[in-house]
Protein backbone atom coordinates (compact mmCIF):
# COMPACT_ATOMS: atom_id res chain seq x y z
CA UNK A 1 0.00 0.00 0.00
CA UNK A 2 2.72 2.23 0.60
CA UNK A 3 4.97 1.77 -2.28
CA UNK A 4 1.28 2.39 -4.40
CA UNK A 5 1.25 5.74 -2.72
CA UNK A 6 4.88 6.40 -3.37
CA UNK A 7 4.12 5.73 -7.02
CA UNK A 8 0.87 7.82 -7.33
CA UNK A 9 3.28 10.88 -5.60
CA UNK A 10 5.90 10.17 -8.35
CA UNK A 11 3.02 10.91 -10.63
CA UNK A 12 1.71 13.15 -9.27
CA UNK A 13 4.96 15.18 -9.02
CA UNK A 14 5.71 14.73 -12.91
CA UNK A 15 2.48 16.13 -13.87
CA UNK A 16 3.70 19.46 -12.05
CA UNK A 17 7.07 19.49 -13.16
CA UNK A 18 5.72 19.05 -16.55
CA UNK A 19 2.57 21.69 -16.11
CA UNK A 20 5.94 24.18 -15.01
CA UNK A 21 7.45 23.44 -18.05
CA UNK A 22 4.28 24.28 -20.48
CA UNK A 23 3.83 27.69 -18.63
CA UNK A 24 7.53 28.71 -18.56
CA UNK A 25 7.62 28.04 -22.40
CA UNK A 26 4.40 30.12 -22.79
CA UNK A 27 5.48 33.23 -21.03
CA UNK A 28 8.80 32.90 -22.73
CA UNK A 29 7.05 32.91 -25.91
CA UNK A 30 4.92 35.75 -25.22
CA UNK A 31 8.08 37.63 -23.88
CA UNK A 32 9.37 37.07 -27.25
CA UNK A 33 7.01 38.02 -29.31
CA UNK A 34 6.75 41.07 -27.24
CA UNK A 35 10.17 42.65 -27.68
CA UNK A 36 10.28 41.13 -31.48
CA UNK A 37 13.35 38.88 -32.90
CA UNK A 38 16.80 39.03 -30.74
CA UNK A 39 19.06 42.05 -32.17
CA UNK A 40 22.01 40.56 -34.71
CA UNK A 41 25.10 40.31 -33.18
CA UNK A 42 26.84 43.59 -34.35
CA UNK A 43 28.48 43.54 -37.84
CA UNK A 44 29.10 45.02 -40.84
CA UNK A 45 26.42 47.53 -41.31
CA UNK A 46 23.64 47.12 -44.52
CA UNK A 47 25.36 49.50 -47.21
CA UNK A 48 23.19 52.30 -48.34
CA UNK A 49 21.48 51.85 -51.69
CA UNK A 50 23.54 54.25 -54.23
CA UNK A 51 21.39 57.05 -55.93
CA UNK A 52 21.34 57.18 -59.71
CA UNK A 53 24.02 60.11 -60.33
CA UNK A 54 22.87 59.90 -64.27
CA UNK A 55 19.28 60.12 -64.81
CA UNK A 56 18.43 56.47 -64.29
CA UNK A 57 20.50 55.58 -67.32
CA UNK A 58 23.29 53.92 -66.52
CA UNK A 59 26.51 52.85 -68.47
CA UNK A 60 26.10 49.38 -68.62
CA UNK A 61 29.70 48.70 -69.73
CA UNK A 62 30.78 49.70 -66.02
CA UNK A 63 29.29 46.53 -64.64
CA UNK A 64 30.00 43.76 -64.00
CA UNK A 65 26.69 41.56 -64.10
CA UNK A 66 27.95 37.77 -63.50
CA UNK A 67 29.10 39.23 -60.67
CA UNK A 68 26.65 38.81 -57.77
CA UNK A 69 28.37 41.87 -55.32
CA UNK A 70 25.54 44.56 -55.34
CA UNK A 71 28.85 46.96 -55.93
CA UNK A 72 28.75 45.75 -59.47
CA UNK A 73 25.19 45.94 -60.03
CA UNK A 74 22.82 48.66 -61.68
CA UNK A 75 21.98 51.46 -59.61
CA UNK A 76 18.29 50.54 -58.76
CA UNK A 77 16.72 53.32 -60.90
CA UNK A 78 18.68 52.22 -64.07
CA UNK A 79 16.53 48.55 -63.80
CA UNK A 80 14.73 47.30 -66.54
CA UNK A 81 11.08 49.06 -66.29
CA UNK A 82 9.53 45.74 -66.26
CA UNK A 83 5.50 46.44 -66.51
CA UNK A 84 6.01 49.78 -67.91
CA UNK A 85 3.00 50.79 -70.13
CA UNK A 86 3.72 49.05 -73.64
CA UNK A 87 3.48 51.54 -76.35
CA UNK A 88 3.93 50.28 -79.79
CA UNK A 89 3.77 52.79 -82.30
CA UNK A 90 5.72 56.10 -81.20
CA UNK A 91 7.42 58.52 -83.39
CA UNK A 92 10.28 57.21 -84.28
CA UNK A 93 11.49 53.79 -85.04
CA UNK A 94 11.61 51.18 -82.08
CA UNK A 95 13.45 48.12 -80.94
CA UNK A 96 11.74 44.87 -79.91
CA UNK A 97 14.49 42.45 -78.04
CA UNK A 98 14.79 38.95 -76.22
CA UNK A 99 16.12 40.03 -73.40
CA UNK A 100 19.82 38.57 -72.48
CA UNK A 101 19.93 35.17 -71.06
CA UNK A 102 22.29 32.98 -68.75
CA UNK A 103 22.52 33.15 -65.06
CA UNK A 104 24.41 36.74 -65.09
CA UNK A 105 21.61 38.29 -66.53
CA UNK A 106 18.64 37.60 -63.76
CA UNK A 107 16.98 41.05 -64.86
CA UNK A 108 16.62 40.07 -68.54
CA UNK A 109 16.86 36.50 -68.84
CA UNK A 110 13.44 35.02 -70.69
CA UNK A 111 11.67 38.92 -70.96
CA UNK A 112 10.90 41.11 -73.78
CA UNK A 113 12.50 44.46 -73.79
CA UNK A 114 10.97 47.67 -76.15
CA UNK A 115 13.56 49.92 -76.54
CA UNK A 116 13.23 53.44 -78.03
CA UNK A 117 14.42 56.95 -78.51
CA UNK A 118 13.42 59.60 -75.62
CA UNK A 119 15.16 62.48 -76.60
CA UNK A 120 18.12 63.79 -78.46
CA UNK A 121 21.42 65.26 -77.39
CA UNK A 122 24.62 66.40 -79.50
CA UNK A 123 27.88 65.41 -80.18
CA UNK A 124 29.86 68.36 -82.06
CA UNK A 125 27.21 69.35 -84.48
CA UNK A 126 25.60 66.02 -84.76
CA UNK A 127 22.29 64.74 -83.23
CA UNK A 128 22.61 61.21 -81.71
CA UNK A 129 19.05 59.90 -79.95
CA UNK A 130 19.18 59.19 -75.98
CA UNK A 131 17.71 55.53 -75.78
CA UNK A 132 15.92 53.65 -72.69
CA UNK A 133 14.56 50.12 -72.08
CA UNK A 134 10.67 51.48 -72.47
CA UNK A 135 9.18 48.08 -70.85
CA UNK A 136 9.79 44.59 -70.16
CA UNK A 137 7.22 41.99 -70.27
CA UNK A 138 6.83 38.90 -67.47
CA UNK A 139 9.67 36.03 -68.09
CA UNK A 140 8.18 33.74 -71.24
CA UNK A 141 10.18 30.93 -71.47
CA UNK A 142 13.55 30.14 -69.79
CA UNK A 143 15.19 27.57 -72.19
CA UNK A 144 16.12 27.72 -76.22
CA UNK A 145 16.87 30.32 -78.89
CA UNK A 146 14.24 32.77 -78.40
CA UNK A 147 12.87 35.04 -81.26
CA UNK A 148 10.87 38.19 -81.93
CA UNK A 149 9.67 40.29 -84.43
CA UNK A 150 7.89 43.65 -84.57
CA UNK A 151 5.20 44.93 -87.26
CA UNK A 152 1.06 44.94 -87.63
CA UNK A 153 0.52 41.30 -87.29
CA UNK A 154 -3.18 41.57 -87.42
CA UNK A 155 -3.71 44.20 -89.94
CA UNK A 156 -5.39 46.31 -87.40
CA UNK A 157 -3.15 49.42 -87.85
CA UNK A 158 -1.17 49.08 -84.97
CA UNK A 159 1.68 47.37 -84.43
CA UNK A 160 2.44 44.43 -82.29
CA UNK A 161 5.74 42.54 -80.72
CA UNK A 162 5.67 39.03 -81.32
CA UNK A 163 7.67 36.76 -79.45
CA UNK A 164 8.41 33.09 -79.12
CA UNK A 165 8.97 31.00 -75.96
CA UNK A 166 10.56 27.52 -75.98
CA UNK A 167 9.44 24.84 -73.00
CA UNK A 168 10.90 21.19 -72.72
CA UNK A 169 8.15 19.09 -72.12
CA UNK A 170 8.75 15.24 -71.35
CA UNK A 171 11.77 15.68 -73.18
CA UNK A 172 10.87 17.40 -75.87
CA UNK A 173 11.15 20.90 -77.35
CA UNK A 174 7.78 22.62 -78.00
CA UNK A 175 7.16 26.71 -78.62
CA UNK A 176 4.55 29.18 -78.30
CA UNK A 177 3.55 32.46 -79.50
CA UNK A 178 3.40 35.43 -77.24
CA UNK A 179 1.58 39.15 -78.54
CA UNK A 180 1.97 41.95 -77.27
CA UNK A 181 -0.08 45.11 -78.33
CA UNK A 182 -0.94 47.35 -75.27
CA UNK A 183 -1.07 47.47 -71.22
CA UNK A 184 1.11 47.50 -68.12
CA UNK A 185 1.29 44.34 -66.29
CA UNK A 186 4.01 42.51 -68.59
CA UNK A 187 1.63 40.40 -69.51
CA UNK A 188 0.66 38.79 -73.10
CA UNK A 189 -2.67 39.73 -75.22
CA UNK A 190 -2.61 36.58 -76.32
CA UNK A 191 -0.60 32.87 -76.31
CA UNK A 192 -0.73 30.63 -78.78
CA UNK A 193 -0.94 26.59 -77.85
CA UNK A 194 2.23 24.64 -77.99
CA UNK A 195 3.72 24.03 -81.71
CA UNK A 196 5.18 20.89 -83.42
CA UNK A 197 8.92 20.55 -82.47
CA UNK A 198 11.56 21.75 -84.26
CA UNK A 199 13.01 25.16 -83.24
CA UNK A 200 11.43 28.77 -84.37
CA UNK A 201 14.74 29.83 -85.36
CA UNK A 202 13.48 33.47 -87.23
CA UNK A 203 10.53 35.10 -87.93
CA UNK A 204 9.23 38.65 -89.64
CA UNK A 205 5.87 40.24 -89.79
CA UNK A 206 5.14 40.57 -93.76
CA UNK A 207 2.95 40.76 -96.74
CA UNK A 208 5.15 37.76 -98.16
CA UNK A 209 2.01 35.85 -100.32
CA UNK A 210 1.39 39.30 -102.02
CA UNK A 211 -2.34 39.39 -101.12
CA UNK A 212 -2.47 42.69 -99.66
CA UNK A 213 -2.29 41.78 -95.95
CA UNK A 214 0.87 40.76 -93.68
CA UNK A 215 1.17 37.47 -92.08
CA UNK A 216 3.93 35.70 -89.73
CA UNK A 217 6.41 33.71 -91.89
CA UNK A 218 9.05 31.94 -89.68
CA UNK A 219 11.73 29.63 -89.80
CA UNK A 220 10.81 26.07 -87.96
CA UNK A 221 13.77 23.64 -87.78
CA UNK A 222 14.09 22.84 -91.85
CA UNK A 223 11.21 24.55 -92.86
CA UNK A 224 9.18 27.72 -93.66
CA UNK A 225 5.53 28.00 -92.04
CA UNK A 226 3.38 31.15 -92.95
CA UNK A 227 -0.03 31.60 -91.16
CA UNK A 228 -2.18 35.01 -90.06
CA UNK A 229 -3.14 36.43 -87.16
CA UNK A 230 -6.76 37.15 -86.48
CA UNK A 231 -8.20 39.19 -83.82
CA UNK A 232 -11.26 39.02 -82.89
CA UNK A 233 -12.94 42.35 -81.33
CA UNK A 234 -16.08 40.76 -79.57
CA UNK A 235 -13.62 39.27 -76.91
CA UNK A 236 -10.61 40.26 -77.69
CA UNK A 237 -9.01 37.04 -78.41
CA UNK A 238 -6.51 36.59 -81.50
CA UNK A 239 -6.01 33.10 -83.53
CA UNK A 240 -3.71 31.62 -86.07
CA UNK A 241 -4.64 29.70 -89.46
CA UNK A 242 -1.83 28.09 -91.71
CA UNK A 243 -1.26 30.04 -94.95
CA UNK A 244 1.53 27.95 -96.16
CA UNK A 245 4.11 25.12 -94.95
CA UNK A 246 6.97 24.53 -97.08
CA UNK A 247 8.82 21.38 -98.22
CA UNK A 248 11.33 19.98 -95.66
CA UNK A 249 15.08 20.76 -96.53
CA UNK A 250 17.79 18.47 -95.30
CA UNK A 251 19.75 21.48 -93.48
CA UNK A 252 18.36 23.88 -90.88
CA UNK A 253 17.64 27.37 -91.91
CA UNK A 254 18.83 30.11 -90.19
CA UNK A 255 17.01 33.50 -91.02
CA UNK A 256 15.06 35.14 -93.69
CA UNK A 257 13.67 38.13 -95.58
CA UNK A 258 10.96 39.19 -97.23
CA UNK A 259 11.19 42.23 -99.90
CA UNK A 260 10.83 42.53 -103.85
CA UNK A 261 13.99 40.83 -104.47
CA UNK A 262 13.79 40.39 -108.01
CA UNK A 263 12.13 43.90 -108.77
CA UNK A 264 8.76 43.37 -110.09
CA UNK A 265 6.76 44.90 -107.84
CA UNK A 266 5.88 41.38 -105.77
CA UNK A 267 7.51 40.26 -102.64
CA UNK A 268 9.32 37.24 -102.35
CA UNK A 269 10.95 35.54 -99.30
CA UNK A 270 14.57 34.95 -98.79
CA UNK A 271 16.40 31.91 -96.83
CA UNK A 272 19.80 31.63 -96.17
CA UNK A 273 20.72 27.99 -95.18
CA UNK A 274 24.01 26.75 -93.24
CA UNK A 275 24.80 24.48 -95.68
CA UNK A 276 23.66 25.80 -98.83
CA UNK A 277 26.22 28.39 -100.22
CA UNK A 278 23.64 31.27 -101.49
CA UNK A 279 20.26 32.23 -100.99
CA UNK A 280 16.86 30.48 -101.64
CA UNK A 281 14.33 32.46 -102.86
CA UNK A 282 10.74 31.62 -102.60
CA UNK A 283 7.65 33.62 -104.81
CA UNK A 284 3.82 32.70 -104.94
CA UNK A 285 2.56 33.49 -108.59
CA UNK A 286 -1.61 33.05 -108.17
CA UNK A 287 -1.70 29.78 -106.24
CA UNK A 288 1.47 28.16 -106.56
CA UNK A 289 4.92 28.49 -104.72
CA UNK A 290 7.96 27.91 -106.41
CA UNK A 291 12.06 28.42 -105.68
CA UNK A 292 14.93 29.37 -107.35
CA UNK A 293 18.53 29.17 -105.70
CA UNK A 294 20.92 32.00 -106.22
CA UNK A 295 24.07 31.64 -108.15
CA UNK A 296 26.68 29.25 -105.82
CA UNK A 297 29.52 30.79 -103.77
CA UNK A 298 32.41 29.75 -105.94
CA UNK A 299 35.00 27.83 -103.67
CA UNK A 300 37.52 29.97 -103.62
CA UNK A 301 35.83 32.02 -101.42
CA UNK A 302 34.51 29.35 -99.29
CA UNK A 303 35.85 29.47 -95.14
CA UNK A 304 39.21 27.62 -94.86
CA UNK A 305 37.47 24.81 -92.94
CA UNK A 306 35.15 24.08 -96.03
CA UNK A 307 32.19 26.00 -94.63
CA UNK A 308 29.92 28.19 -96.97
CA UNK A 309 26.95 28.79 -95.00
CA UNK A 310 24.49 31.65 -95.17
CA UNK A 311 23.38 32.79 -91.79
CA UNK A 312 21.92 36.20 -92.81
CA UNK A 313 20.12 37.73 -95.70
CA UNK A 314 18.62 40.89 -96.21
CA UNK A 315 16.69 42.63 -99.48
CA UNK A 316 17.72 45.80 -99.72
CA UNK A 317 18.85 49.00 -102.25
CA UNK A 318 22.75 48.11 -101.93
CA UNK A 319 23.82 49.88 -104.90
CA UNK A 320 21.94 52.44 -105.06
CA UNK A 321 21.81 52.12 -108.77
CA UNK A 322 18.66 53.79 -110.80
CA UNK A 323 16.78 51.58 -113.31
CA UNK A 324 15.77 52.54 -117.00
CA UNK A 325 12.46 53.90 -115.45
CA UNK A 326 14.45 55.81 -112.64
CA UNK A 327 13.60 53.79 -109.77
CA UNK A 328 16.20 52.21 -106.91
CA UNK A 329 16.33 48.33 -107.11
CA UNK A 330 17.16 45.93 -104.73
CA UNK A 331 19.70 43.49 -104.27
CA UNK A 332 19.92 40.02 -101.81
CA UNK A 333 22.87 40.96 -99.10
CA UNK A 334 24.41 38.21 -96.86
CA UNK A 335 26.79 37.38 -94.46
CA UNK A 336 27.71 34.29 -93.69
CA UNK A 337 30.38 31.35 -91.96
CA UNK A 338 32.66 31.89 -94.66
CA UNK A 339 33.93 35.40 -92.77
CA UNK A 340 32.55 37.66 -96.20
CA UNK A 341 30.13 40.23 -97.27
CA UNK A 342 27.93 38.26 -100.13
CA UNK A 343 25.56 40.38 -102.92
CA UNK A 344 23.29 38.73 -105.41
CA UNK A 345 21.26 41.07 -107.86
CA UNK A 346 18.27 39.46 -110.59
CA UNK A 347 19.26 39.22 -114.23
CA UNK A 348 15.67 40.11 -115.95
CA UNK A 349 17.47 38.24 -119.26
CA UNK A 350 18.61 35.05 -117.27
CA UNK A 351 15.97 35.04 -115.25
CA UNK A 352 18.65 34.47 -112.23
CA UNK A 353 20.34 35.67 -108.94
CA UNK A 354 23.52 36.93 -109.94
CA UNK A 355 26.81 37.07 -107.96
CA UNK A 356 27.54 40.66 -108.40
CA UNK A 357 30.10 40.70 -105.25
CA UNK A 358 31.93 39.04 -102.52
CA UNK A 359 34.39 40.87 -100.10
CA UNK A 360 37.79 39.76 -98.93
CA UNK A 361 38.05 37.55 -95.70
CA UNK A 362 36.61 39.79 -92.93
CA UNK A 363 37.97 37.61 -90.59
CA UNK A 364 34.97 36.82 -88.53
CA UNK A 365 31.76 35.15 -88.91
CA UNK A 366 29.84 37.49 -90.68
CA UNK A 367 26.41 36.86 -88.95
CA UNK A 368 24.98 40.39 -89.36
CA UNK A 369 24.21 42.76 -92.19
CA UNK A 370 22.05 45.51 -93.26
CA UNK A 371 21.73 48.27 -95.20
CA UNK A 372 20.24 52.29 -94.82
CA UNK A 373 21.50 55.55 -95.12
CA UNK A 374 24.35 55.88 -92.62
CA UNK A 375 25.46 59.30 -93.38
CA UNK A 376 22.32 61.04 -94.81
CA UNK A 377 23.37 61.76 -98.41
CA UNK A 378 20.30 60.03 -100.39
CA UNK A 379 22.28 57.20 -100.99
CA UNK A 380 22.72 53.80 -98.85
CA UNK A 381 25.83 51.96 -97.32
CA UNK A 382 26.03 48.22 -96.02
CA UNK A 383 26.82 47.85 -92.60
CA UNK A 384 27.95 44.34 -91.54
CA UNK A 385 29.65 42.74 -88.54
CA UNK A 386 32.39 40.20 -88.57
CA UNK A 387 32.63 38.34 -84.86
CA UNK A 388 34.71 36.38 -83.09
CA UNK A 389 38.08 36.25 -84.54
CA UNK A 390 38.26 40.15 -85.62
CA UNK A 391 34.96 41.74 -83.92
CA UNK A 392 34.63 45.06 -86.14
CA UNK A 393 31.61 46.53 -87.65
CA UNK A 394 32.46 47.66 -91.45
CA UNK A 395 30.56 49.91 -93.64
CA UNK A 396 30.81 48.95 -97.55
CA UNK A 397 29.61 51.53 -100.13
CA UNK A 398 28.95 51.07 -103.92
CA UNK A 399 31.26 53.58 -106.03
CA UNK A 400 32.14 53.73 -109.34
CA UNK A 401 31.27 49.92 -109.95
CA UNK A 402 32.85 48.15 -106.82
CA UNK A 403 31.49 48.05 -103.03
CA UNK A 404 34.66 49.33 -100.74
CA UNK A 405 35.13 49.76 -97.15
CA UNK A 406 34.89 52.71 -96.34
CA UNK A 407 34.77 53.09 -92.34
CA UNK A 408 34.57 50.73 -89.29
CA UNK A 409 34.72 50.56 -85.64
CA UNK A 410 35.89 48.09 -83.57
CA UNK A 411 33.63 46.31 -81.01
CA UNK A 412 33.37 45.01 -77.81
CA UNK A 413 32.48 41.36 -78.91
CA UNK A 414 30.76 39.24 -81.58
CA UNK A 415 27.62 39.99 -83.29
CA UNK A 416 24.12 38.16 -83.34
CA UNK A 417 21.87 40.36 -85.40
CA UNK A 418 22.39 44.19 -86.92
CA UNK A 419 20.29 46.34 -88.28
CA UNK A 420 20.33 49.87 -89.81
CA UNK A 421 16.90 52.22 -89.26
CA UNK A 422 16.80 55.87 -88.28
CA UNK A 423 15.81 55.79 -84.39
CA UNK A 424 16.23 59.07 -83.63
CA UNK A 425 14.59 60.90 -86.65
CA UNK A 426 17.75 63.01 -87.50
CA UNK A 427 17.67 61.74 -91.36
CA UNK A 428 20.58 59.41 -90.86
CA UNK A 429 20.63 55.99 -90.32
CA UNK A 430 21.69 54.30 -86.81
CA UNK A 431 23.54 50.89 -87.01
CA UNK A 432 21.70 48.36 -83.95
CA UNK A 433 23.77 45.79 -83.07
CA UNK A 434 23.50 42.84 -80.75
CA UNK A 435 27.02 42.66 -79.52
CA UNK A 436 26.56 42.37 -75.40
CA UNK A 437 23.37 43.40 -75.07
CA UNK A 438 21.80 46.57 -77.28
CA UNK A 439 24.43 48.81 -78.69
CA UNK A 440 23.68 51.71 -80.89
CA UNK A 441 26.36 52.93 -83.11
CA UNK A 442 25.76 56.53 -84.60
CA UNK A 443 28.06 58.78 -87.52
CA UNK A 444 29.25 61.78 -86.27
CA UNK A 445 30.77 63.95 -89.54
CA UNK A 446 28.91 65.57 -92.93
CA UNK A 447 29.57 62.20 -94.80
CA UNK A 448 30.77 58.22 -94.01
CA UNK A 449 34.00 58.96 -95.83
CA UNK A 450 35.48 61.45 -93.28
CA UNK A 451 32.87 61.30 -90.42
CA UNK A 452 33.50 58.42 -87.51
CA UNK A 453 31.43 55.93 -85.89
CA UNK A 454 30.50 56.42 -81.98
CA UNK A 455 28.67 54.19 -79.58
CA UNK A 456 26.18 56.13 -78.63
CA UNK A 457 23.86 53.83 -76.35
CA UNK A 458 24.64 49.85 -74.52
CA UNK A 459 21.80 47.94 -72.62
CA UNK A 460 23.23 44.39 -71.74
CA UNK A 461 20.09 43.44 -71.12
CA UNK A 462 18.74 43.13 -75.04
CA UNK A 463 20.12 40.27 -77.39
CA UNK A 464 18.25 39.34 -80.88
CA UNK A 465 16.13 41.87 -81.94
CA UNK A 466 13.92 43.62 -84.43
CA UNK A 467 13.51 47.69 -85.54
CA UNK A 468 10.24 48.98 -87.04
Amino acid sequence: MKKFRTIKLFILVGILILALFFVVGDLGQAQSQSKGKPDKPPGKPEPEPTPCNNNGICEWEEYDVSNKNPDSQPCPDCLPKIYAPLLIDQDYLQIASIGRSGSGYPYSHGRVFQFKCTGQDYIDEDIIGIYEDAWASEKISNYGRRVVSIGDADNDGDKEIIAVGTFRVKGRDYQKIFIYETGSDGLPNWTSPYFGTGLIHDCIISDADNDGENEVTLIRGTHVEIFRINYNSGDGSYDFSHIWIGPEYESTIYGLDVGDADNDGYNEIVLAMFEVGAPIIWKKVGETWSSKTAELIPPEFWHPNGWLGIDVVKVRDADNVMNEFGERENEIIAGGNNNRLMIWKYNEVSGNYETVFISEDLFGFTQGVDAGDIDGDGSNEIAIAASYDDDTLYVFKYIDGNYIIVNSILRNGPDISLSVGDLDGDGKAEIVSATKGITIYDLIGSDVFSGYLVKTYNCVFGSYFEID
